[in-house]
């Protein structure tokens, strides 16, 4: 009846460690690797793109905005409330036993994000004093003086009251070369007055201050590791004892990046615990979690390898082998699902990038392809179309591989999401980055919930493409995960998520624009965002992408420069212009090269999105894109809090008020017709993925489905279509208009529907 497009593919992470512990045991003890030959000057193979330093990326528009949500939210306050954090045994507490990797796992987010985050403000304030707007000229406040300062400028006196706690508004002589600086406690009436200028400046409330906390974090770990070179806990005797060390090194490393004169202490620490793991890894191999995600581990020497060796390149590349020689067969795993690794979701979702980290490695071509086959493996079995694949906590089982009601971990969304971003990075494929962005606008969104809608407070373990409520039940459709996986709230079912789900978001935003080997630029997924280049090129990304189709990029270099523009393998239409001509080289599912001169350039790119209908669960089903954004008929929930924690967190239970048991309807010649898009625009400074006042919406028409009913108090599989036959019509209800709605901006939905 229909051509719909096909697709497929991936994602997952972490659960009950008694539970996870036992699926471990099944495992075989030991699974061959052929182990790299240590060979004189060894290098990696330089990747196709290669990140910037973190640095030079500073976010805008929306995606600042999204940021600014996080570290609002749960990110900036873990540290002061959830014992896991606030108590660490990282830090001297009790919290964090087991595996101890919540900490490491909130610094790997939290380390990226603070910097991003410094990044942005200083754009704000240089934005600020390019626009005279730090204060209302012509305006004084008498009284409430906290303190008097002689500042030389209106950006200093702006700045002394940020900086001061008890600061609420200010006052500065603005006539005069050295000016007197009000700082006032409080504000009230204003009057008109010259010489005068009244500002109140925004305040970083000191609760999510994540300078302070990383800082601390960070400076303790390194001051406590041990003689050995062991950094924090040293409380496991077995193989996984390494696990909890790979995102920690990871935090130090984007440390690194914008903290330099750490780098000829910091590695050297690193390096030390490197040697103290090579001696256990002797006597006691990886296992578990670690010989799963070894690959991590190799990510983190070739780190080392390319910035700081200092001449312990010798050692580095033995280590890499040895992490290599005790790291699971995922090459193998990936191709058929039966042998070299397990089904844990995270483990895979995680595992997608061991190609990538392995070809640097070796410059074996072969693991391009593994690359590209496990992406389309994954998706063909377990895909579903927001990106990720059906494991809650572990793949899910036959009949239900693709179940649109089986769920998807958070912590294997933002792993897969930073896969499959490495695997760009590495291979330069377009492939992958359109699946880095269909999960990060579709799937990490739509796991966060509130009344309010759009913040950051309250997160799932999993998610579902269709979710009909958000609640605790005796019986539940997932398989492996407790009652409350599904709820909203601060640490449901397990607390893994509450700390690594924090990389999401900064990892995205430092991994959008790459330097080439070329002297040029390549942009990978879309979003607004300013980038320096090491050829001292300036890139301006200019875009309210993916709820405009829209992007703008201005370059400004001192060069002459290639620019490698991804064009989204959807976007069929696309069409580029440069300097005001149209470039007639635009070709959807590659990285366009043009050829910019020195000066300004700006590039305007229409990508000119059509509908599409994609088959994801069966051919009798399909699922509604335009762009990179999926669509689903929202439920309107009614919230009941269970708990109430510190700040704003809370674990809520999601019921459904509205109907949900809809088929829609197709044109039989022209499915997509069926359906038409509205573009209300987004509004600038809202959440990027509120919960109403959506910046676009698809109508469609649809019948409800009375027959379709429940499967363990989740929706049933959609039933088979066409549902309402003519022998069998007359059971459907009347078609009634829907309104479909962005995926990442729902709490309960449905998003793969059957046709009437």
């Amino acid at each position: 009846m229909m051509a719909l497009l096909n697709s497929g593919r991936l994602l997952l992470r972490i659960v009950f460690v008694g539970f996870m512990l036992s699926v471990m045991a099944t495992l075989p003890p030991t699974i061959e690797i052929h182990a790299l030959p240590v060979v004189g000057d060894r290098q990696l193979i330089a990747r196709t793109f290669e990140p910037l330093n973190i640095s030079n990326i500073t976010p805008r528009g929306w995606l600042a905005e999204q940021l600014k949500i996080q570290s609002e939210g749960l990110s900036g306050h873990l540290a002061l409330f959830w014992p896991d954090i606030k108590d660490s045994i990282w830090v001297g507490g009790s919290g964090d036993g087991g595996l101890n990797e919540r900490t490491p796992y909130w610094l790997n987010g939290a380390v990226p994000l603070l910097k991003l985050l410094e990044n942005m403000d200083a754009e704000e304030r240089k934005l600020a004093a390019q626009s005279n707007d730090l204060c209302q000229q012509g305006v004084d406040m008498m009284n409430i003086d906290l303190d008097l300062i002689q500042v030389s400028s209106i950006q200093e006196c702006h700045d002394a009251c940020v900086n001061n706690t008890g600061c609420a508004a200010f006052v500065v002589d603005s006539c005069n070369a050295t000016m007197n600086c009000w700082l006032k406690y409080g504000f009230g009436p204003t009057d008109q007055a010259s010489c005068r200028c009244f500002g109140i400046p925004p305040k970083n409330s000191e609760t999510f201050n994540l300078t302070a906390q990383v800082d601390r974090y960070i400076n303790f770990i390194l001051a406590h590791q041990q003689p050995n070179g062991w950094y924090g806990p040293d409380n496991d005797a077995t193989g996984t004892m390494y696990w909890s060390k790979f995102p920690l090194i990871m935090a130090l490393q984007h440390y690194m990046e914008f903290h330099p004169e750490t780098m000829s202490t910091i590695v050297p620490s690193v390096v030390r615990f490197y040697k103290e793991c090579s001696n256990r890894m002797q006597k006691t191999p990886m296992s578990d979690w670690a010989a799963a995600r070894g690959y991590d581990f190799a990510l983190t020497v070739e780190w080392v390898l390319k910035h700081y060796p200092n001449g312990e390149d010798s050692f580095l590349w033995q280590f890499m082998d040895q992490v290599r020689s005790q790291t699971w067969d995922w090459e193998t795993w990936f191709q058929a699902f039966q042998t070299g690794a397990n089904t844990h979701g995270v483990n895979n979702a995680q595992a997608l990038k061991s190609s990538g980290v392995w070809y640097v490695a070796t410059g074996n071509e072969s693991f391009y392809e593994s690359s590209k086959e496990r992406l389309r493996n994954i998706d063909d079995t377990y895909g579903l179309a927001s990106g990720v694949f059906c494991a809650d906590e572990l793949l899910c089982d036959t009949p239900q591989q693709k179940m649109p009601s089986r769920g998807t971990e958070l912590c294997t969304v933002v792993e897969a999401m930073f896969s499959y971003n490495t695997l760009f990075s590495v291979h330069g494929d377009v492939m992958f980055a359109d699946r880095a962005e269909r999960i990060a606008y579709n799937a990490l969104p739509a796991t966060w919930a509130s009344p309010r809608g759009g913040d950051m407070w309250n997160h799932q373990y999993l998610q579902a493409e269709n979710e009909i409520n958000a609640a605790s039940f005796a019986e539940s459709i997932w398989t492996h995960d407790g009652p409350d996986a599904e709820l909203y709230g601060l640490a449901p079912n397990y607390g893994c998520c509450t700390a690594n789900f924090n990389q999401g978001w900064p990892k995205f935003a430092r991994m959008l624009i790459f330097s080439t080997s070329d002297n040029g630029a390549a942009i990978g997924a879309l979003a607004p965002v300013k980038a320096l280049l090491p050829n001292n090129a300036e890139i301006i990304v200019d875009t309210n992408f993916p709820h405009s189709d829209v992007v703008i990029v201005n370059v400004t270099s001192p060069v002459a420069m290639p620019l490698y523009l991804r064009i989204p393998t959807w976007a069929k239409q696309a069409v580029t212009s440069i300097n005001g001509k149209r470039f007639d080289g635009t070709n959807a599912g590659e990285m366009n090269k043009l050829d910019l001169p020195s000066g300004f350039s700006q590039i305007i790119l229409n990508l000119n999105p059509q509908i599409r209908l994609e088959h994801w669960f069966s051919e009798g089903t399909f699922t509604v894109h335009r762009g990179a954004l999926m669509y689903s008929l929202p439920i309107t929930p009614n919230y009941t809090t269970l708990t109430t924690y510190a700040y704003e967190s809370r674990d809520y239970q999601l019921l459904p008020t509205t109907e949900w048991r809809y088929a829609m309807g197709l044109n039989d010649t022209d499915p997509t017709a069926s359906f038409a898009f509205v573009d209300n625009g987004y509004i600038p400074g809202a959440a990027p993925f509120n919960h109403t006042n959506f910046a676009s919406v698809i109508k469609g028409r649809g019948r409800v489905v009375p027959w379709w009913g429940f499967d363990k108090n989740s929706a049933a599989s959609p039933p088979p279509s066409p549902v309402c036959t003519p022998v069998g019509s007359e059971k459907c209800g009347e078609f009634v208009n829907l309104t479909l709605v962005p995926f990442g901006s729902t709490e309960l939905r449905i998003s793969e529907f059957p046709w009437a």
